[in-house]
């Protein structure tokens, strides 16, 4: 930090304190109280009395020090208690304590007189010295004590002590350690004003003194002599008055406001239960008397964490993001001119992730725009008027029985503590947390957000005000779902499948028995038997490693989340034509087998657009009604076939349209028995004359074959191709597209004759399993498919990688590393330990490696810029249209993504 010690250095003699101010333009003096003070008795003065931390300090310093059989210690506090028991370990016979008062009212903590008791010092109570007798060469030799008795109490509230008239007792004695107080030495501070006793007169605002630019503090000034951390509080509360005075200005020392609890009573935490203090292991007193050895044990780390949680309450969690309390420091806030009555709320709410606390709440009204304009559910509401107004859940219900999407905006727009996140941390405290910039790994519009981290430990999730994609929007996903890659359960050590039990192995055994298993497959059933599968909620680096591991020993590379996508038979590419900010300016938007849970983000877009003009058309088949979207224009109940959209385009071709399409003449020939309803022709006819139209899905929940006439439906209409005027699909996951443009397309259709599967990140449905001989799991829990493996691997999430994903538009994301997982090995060093078995080496020390090789190799990533939609909206110039076999309109494909999956069952509501 740039500070110089200067020891060895006596003000006054060595330099003058004249000398110090010349040089420097401030000066602070923090020379402490380390003079002992007197008991003003006659005798005093005599050879062997010394003061108490004068004793302690020869002791430290291992000076000589001849205390003879017989020791008395005057005082009560906690110096006189160190002096005692250090007096009993360097071989004292007998080791006196005198105090005025009772043992009851001393002011050393309790353990400390206990234990010296233990040790065998005699507490002479209820006497003080009155004379210290010397022999004839000057040394102490007794002392006489005055008995007392406890009179009335004194301002303190203390029994004041008074004299028993004519009762004395004398000791003998060999060494008198007087430990009752302390003073300042102030010699050599020249100019300085001093108190009567002798300490430094100061500004208790200022912290400045009588001298300009001298400033002091701690138990040197004011004779306010106290404990060593009310030294360091002066410290803290200065310096920011020092650093003011050498810019120039003279500032006061202005406390904080914070709200303080002025209720609290034994029955307000009635419903804790009573713990008590976890005793700590420490030396008996025969063990401990005769040296210095450390006396107690301190606590292992199971009664550590015990000990912790008997800690009731560390303030509100909100206090480093409460913009109250900030705005009340900043603007000198004085609640007690406004003091009154105050409506306490009585309130239950059990919502897994929002906590609810009336009590903190402004009635700023955000949390209820927020959930009903904002979000469109209308959870949170006003209820009653005037002074008992108060923020409640719709019908004054729990909220997690409201229709609650546990979107966490409310937390979000809260002011106060009001609404806080209901942490995972198995106790929440206030935390000063850092933040850092990532995008969520749920699904595939790639929201931006900050994680909050404390250490390695994560904390929370606020969505980005500037993301490019949600615009500070998160759905309950990103909000809450951040840490469940190491929530409870996480693997830590790789395991083995032996006498068929999963046993702890090291990494070793479990990449040779990995590598040997799937070669051998591989020689015995060919290089097609071996597949890799890669999960689409990695980062592309990661998926580019293993991709490369897998090509290197003959694998097939597979994602279970893949479906096959149809738009690709009928627009020549394999992603979404338009992108997601292109709804907001469509005349027309037609949503076909939309899940609103799936992409809560692009339900408020869909919201958004209406709102700005554009008539949404929403249809879904039988049972797949969708909250929260009373924007809609139309809302259309169909069966779970192809019928209605096949009606949809054979009206347009009524129409007229798409006559110069490639494959124009066999797609009519294969729609020229459908029957055309009133719906369908009023959904053809808005579609059609609609200036700028798009349609959007979902890839895995419409059928290839939906998404295959939905193609179709576009290029027949002319709505392709074109800003505004397209298709934009919803891939499943995060990096989805990001795995397509790897080359990792195939699903699973693509295990048939597969005998060896490794998988990483993902868990497929056992049923997929059941053929093959071996099978290798890489995860951060033990899923499903991890059970019926034969060797399981730690995996890590998001929150402690870097690189990129590529979300359902094709704009590049950064991901940032915000904690590290415990965890040995990455998923890519997983593969690239694998590679290195197979005597494969990886050209890789970090991902920064990793990008530049995928720079150089694949164009999709050299030319893409980080943020940026790489090729904009897609021309689609080589469009056919494709003729569609009846087929069901919607079939979701159930996630591979565990992380994904467990979110989804913790939150509450998921529709």
């Amino acid at each position: 930090m740039g500070v110089t010690m200067v020891t060895n250095t006596k003000i006054g003699e060595d330099i003058s304190f004249e000398a110090i101010r010349r040089d420097f333009d401030a000066v602070c003096v923090g020379i402490g109280a380390w003079v002992s003070t007197g008991v003003r008795c006659k005798g005093e003065d005599a050879e062997g009395v010394i003061g108490g931390i004068d004793f302690l300090r020869k002791v430290v310093r291992n000076e000589d020090i001849d205390l003879g059989k017989n020791v008395a210690i005057v005082g009560g506090g906690n110096t006189a208690m160190d002096a005692c028991r250090t007096a009993v370990r360097l071989g004292a016979d007998k080791v006196y304590n005198i105090y005025r008062r009772t043992k009851d009212e001393m002011p050393a903590d309790m353990i400390e007189i206990e234990e010296a008791e233990e040790e065998g010092v005699i507490f002479l109570n209820l006497t003080n010295p009155l004379e210290i007798i010397s022999d004839e060469n000057g040394h102490c030799r007794q002392m006489v004590l005055q008995v007392m008795e406890l009179g009335e109490p004194d301002a303190s509230g203390r029994r004041a002590p008074v004299p028993v008239e004519g009762k004395t007792e004398t000791i003998d004695v060999d060494t008198v350690i007087l430990a009752i107080g302390q003073r300042v030495n102030a010699e050599g501070m020249n100019g300085v004003e001093l108190t009567r006793k002798g300490g430094l007169v100061y500004d208790k605002d200022t912290y400045m003194t009588a001298l300009p630019g001298v400033f002091a503090g701690g138990d040197c000034g004011n004779d306010k002599i106290s404990i060593a951390v009310e030294s360091i509080g002066d410290a803290k509360k200065s310096y920011l008055i020092v650093d003011a005075y050498l810019r120039g200005e003279e500032i006061k020392y202005e406390p904080n406001y914070y709200v303080t609890k002025k209720d609290v009573t034994p029955a307000t935490f009635e419903d804790r239960e009573r713990m008590c203090r976890p005793t700590m292991e420490q030396l008996n007193a025969e063990e401990r008397k005769d040296n210095f050895t450390e006396v107690v044990f301190g606590y292992d780390e199971e009664q550590a964490v015990e000990e912790a949680h008997r800690c009731l309450e560390c303030g509100c969690k909100d206090y480093f993001e409460c913009k109250l309390i900030s705005y009340a420091n900043m603007y000198d806030v004085d609640p007690d001119r406004l003091a009154g009555d105050i409506n306490e709320v009585e309130f239950h709410d059990e919502h897994p992730f929002i906590l609810r606390d009336p009590n903190k709440c402004i009635l700023c009204g955000l949390c209820v725009r927020a959930c009903d304009e904002v979000m469109g559910v209308g959870a949170l509401g006003l209820v009653k008027r005037g002074f008992d107004t108060v923020v409640m859940p719709a019908l004054e219900q729990p909220l997690s029985e409201t229709g609650c999407i546990s979107c966490g905006q409310c937390v979000s727009v809260c002011p106060t503590g009001a609404l806080q996140e209901n942490l995972t941390l198995e106790k929440s405290v206030p935390l000063d947390t850092e933040a850092t910039d990532t995008t969520c790994a749920y699904c595939s519009v790639g929201c931006s957000m900050h994680l909050e981290t404390y250490g390695d430990m994560l904390v929370k999730a606020v969505p980005d005000r500037e993301g490019a994609v949600n615009k500070g929007l998160l759905c309950g996903r990103g909000k809450f779902g951040f840490d469940c890659s190491v929530m409870d359960g996480k693997l830590l050590e790789p395991m083995a499948r032996k006498d068929g039990e999963l046993t702890e192995v090291d990494y070793h055994e479990a990449f040779m028995l990995t590598a040997k298993k799937a070669e051998s497959l591989a020689a015995k059933y060919g290089r097609n038997a071996v597949a890799v599968a890669v999960s689409d909620r990695y980062t592309n680096e990661e998926a580019y490693v293993i991709k490369k591991f897998a090509d290197s020993i003959g694998a097939k590379t597979l994602c279970f989340n893949n479906r096959e996508n149809g738009l690709e038979k009928v627009l020549g590419v394999n992603a979404s034509p338009n992108t997601i900010n292109e709804v907001l300016s469509a005349d027309v938007i037609l949503c076909a087998g939309f899940i609103a849970k799936e992409n809560q983000v692009i339900r408020l877009k869909l919201k958004q657009a209406a709102k700005n003009g554009a008539k949404v058309i929403l249809v879904n088949p039988e049972g797949y009604a969708q909250d929260h979207m009373s924007f809609v224009y139309k809302t259309v109940e169909t069966d779970n076939s192809l019928g209605f959209f096949k009606g949809v385009a054979k009206a347009l071709l009524d129409m007229g349209k798409g006559a110069g399409a490639e494959g124009f003449d066999a797609f009519k020939a294969s729609i020229e028995g459908v029957s055309v309803t009133e719906e369908a022709k009023e959904i053809a006819e808005l579609y059609a004359n609609a200036k700028k139209a798009m349609i959007v899905f979902q890839q895995n929940v419409v059928t290839t074959e939906a998404a295959v006439l939905l193609g179709d439906i576009a290029v027949v209409s002319g709505h392709i191709g074109k800003a505004r005027d397209g298709i934009l699909m919803l891939k499943a996951k995060n990096n989805s597209q990001g795995l397509v443009d790897l080359g990792i397309t195939a699903g699973a259709e693509a295990m048939e004759g597969v005998k060896a599967l490794l998988v990483f990140g993902e868990d497929p449905a056992p049923e997929l399993l059941k053929e093959l001989v071996f099978l290798m799991v890489c995860d951060t829990h033990m899923t499903e498919a991890a059970k019926l493996a034969d060797v399981v691997i730690p995996g890590t999430g998001f929150a402690s990688t870097y690189g990129t994903f590529t979300n359902t538009e094709r704009r590049l994301q950064v991901v940032e590393q915000a904690i590290e997982e415990d965890v040995v090995f990455s998923n890519w060093e997983v593969a690239a330990e694998l590679a290195h078995v197979y005597e494969v080496e990886m050209p890789f020390d970090d991902v920064e490696d990793i990008s530049d090789e995928m720079n150089d190799k694949l164009p999709v990533y050299r030319y893409a810029e980080m943020g940026e939609i790489y090729g904009g909206v897609l021309a689609c110039e080589n469009a056919k249209l494709a003729a569609v076999e009846d087929a069901a309109f919607v079939a979701p494909l159930r996630s591979t993504d565990h992380l994904m999956n467990m979110i989804d069952e913790r939150l509450p509501h998921a529709n």
